[in-house]
């Protein structure tokens, strides 16, 4: 809009001033005009055509009237116009000059007026500049005048036109621009210095000036609004020039208002952008973070959140909430290890002496048999027994250790059951010597196979233990030739086993099972299915990573 109306002031003012240069133009062609016909006029008056042909046979008297009248009549000229300064008429028959001027100071004589006559056809017409003065001339009859002429002129009749006249009009133009009237070889302007128009002038060579002016021009980096106009009946052009700053320049201080406004408007755009950035922006963002870290299971968060408004709320609630959180989730954690820690106990406590019971009754057996050698056998591997369980207060125990015990444990059951099961105890691999397990996970293993499998066998009984892995777990199989379990027991062990938590006494199978998940979690364990020996096998499951 502020450029818009800029080019609409510029097209506004060039269209007043070429009105303008138009107008005056016109008037000072109609005012020549009517010199030309005043001129006509006084040529063709009476008086004047007396003197010129009958100024000899006139009386002095007649002569004396004559002049009267014609200096009259030039003073009337001169008045009805004033851009005429001085109007003069020399009458070649009686070698004398009638002027307006006044007779003390005119410098109007034949000599002049005939110089001036004959510059005439030398430098313009109908307007001749000559010695800082223009002239409106007309001879009769119409050829220069000069020495070599052997003709000379009736009259000449000349008119000097005000210099200061033609300027007070071109002032009236723009109190501001300057307007110049030239020729080819002169040239007036609204200010006596004409050194700005001469710069003008030598940029666009103004004797040859046209319409295709161009509409501005820079001097000495001041850039110049150009309007003109060429009059071909006078043959002059009419210049105006004005610097584009005093047309435009309050416009051009708007553009520059405007740009700052833009540039302002820019700042407080980043300055209010970043003020909602770090007033909203980030503090969301600091909020889902600690979010994602409470998330990833990181309770010891702070937000360090200092400011006192809905944000700063929000910080201090959230803190309070991931410590309320973090208190609960310790307390339930602390809770759970406990509950576990005495769960482990009791399926422990229970384990140790089911053992004990059997051992002593195989024991006692032995004594009344009098099987010295048995009882021996019995004796040693019962009292590692209990010295594996009683001396090793750890919860965790290495592979090998809990393999030796489980040994121990079926040396004495061979001895119970020497002539109707064989125990086949396959060789540990060495990998899994010092995997860590828990205690007491084996022997009841081998313990329900005894018990529930092979227990009613009267002969060839096989027991077999043995090991294995996957990619990502240690197995231990013991399976039994025994008369297995038919479905509907399968489905009740493993509905016992799939079950979260077991009222009542544990033992056995389900007893090893709770102990593996409560230590490894889900994927670990116990599985069963039917042997290819014709009884049960038990598949005990266990995280491990292979070497």
């Amino acid at each position: 809009m502020n450029e818009l109306g800029k080019k609409e002031v510029q097209m506004q003012l060039s269209n007043t001033m070429r009105s303008q240069i138009h107008y005056y133009f016109l008037s000072l062609q109609n005012e020549i005009q009517q010199i030309f016909k005043n001129q006509q006029e006084i040529i063709n008056d009476e008086q004047l055509q007396n003197l010129v042909g009958m100024e000899s046979i006139l009386s002095d008297y007649e002569k004396a009237q004559a002049i009267n009248h014609l200096q009259n009549k030039l003073k009337s000229f001169k008045e009805s116009n004033v851009n005429i300064k001085d109007v003069s008429l020399y009458l070649h028959s009686m070698n004398d000059v009638i002027t307006t001027a006044n007779f003390r100071l005119s410098n109007v004589t034949k000599e002049s007026m005939e110089e001036i006559s004959e510059a005439i056809y030398l430098k313009g017409f109908p307007l001749t500049y000559l010695n800082d003065r223009l002239y409106v001339n007309l001879n009769f009859p119409s050829y220069p005048i000069s020495e070599q002429s052997n003709e000379s002129a009736s009259f000449i009749f000349q008119m000097e036109l005000s210099i200061d006249a033609l300027r007070t009009a071109l002032n009236n133009f723009h109190p501001i621009g300057e307007t110049v009237l030239f020729g080819d070889t002169w040239s007036i302007g609204s200010e006596k210095d004409l050194t700005l128009f001469n710069q003008i002038s030598s940029q666009l060579h103004y004797d040859r000036l046209s319409e295709s002016v161009p509409s501005s021009i820079s001097i000495s980096g001041v850039k110049y609004l150009i309007f003109y106009e060429r009059s071909l009946e006078l043959d002059t052009g009419l210049l105006f020039y004005i610097p584009e700053d005093t047309v435009l320049g309050t416009l051009k201080s708007y553009q520059n208002w405007f740009w700052l406004l833009i540039i302002s408007s820019l700042i407080i755009v980043i300055l209010f952008s970043y003020f909602i950035y770090m007033l909203i922006h980030q503090p969301l963002r600091r909020l889902v973070e600690q979010f994602k870290r409470v998330e990833a299971g990181r309770f010891d968060v702070y937000t360090a959140y200092t400011n006192q408004d809905e944000f700063g709320y929000l910080f201090r609630q959230f803190d309070k909430m991931v410590h309320n959180l973090k208190v609960l989730i310790d307390d339930l954690y602390v809770q759970k290890i406990r509950l576990q820690h005495a769960e482990l106990q009791q399926l422990q406590a229970q384990i140790n002496p089911h053992f004990l019971y059997n051992s002593f009754f195989i024991l006692h057996r032995l004594i009344l048999n009098y099987d010295i050698d048995s009882a021996k056998v019995v004796s040693k591997n019962l009292g590692g027994y209990f010295q594996y369980i009683t001396r090793n207060a750890k919860e965790e125990v290495s592979l090998l250790a809990e393999v030796n015990h489980a040994r121990s444990y079926v040396e004495i059951q061979n001895v119970r059951f020497s002539n109707r099961i064989i125990a086949v105890f396959e060789e540990l691999p060495d990998r899994f010597h010092e995997v860590q397990i828990p205690r007491l996970i084996l022997q009841p293993i081998i313990e329900n196979a005894y018990q529930h499998g092979l227990g009613e066998i009267l002969e060839r009984g096989n027991l077999i233990i043995r090991f294995g892995s996957t990619d990502k777990q240690l197995l231990i199989i013991v399976e039994d030739s025994g008369p297995g379990i038919n479905e509907l027991a399968a489905k009740d062990l493993l509905r016992k086993l799939n079950q979260v938590e077991n009222g009542g006494e544990s033992t056995g199978l389900i007893n090893v099972h709770r102990r593996l998940q409560l230590k490894y979690g889900e994927g670990s364990g116990i599985s069963i299915e039917q042997s290819s020996l014709g009884g049960l096998l038990v598949q005990m499951s266990i995280p491990f990573i292979g070497k």
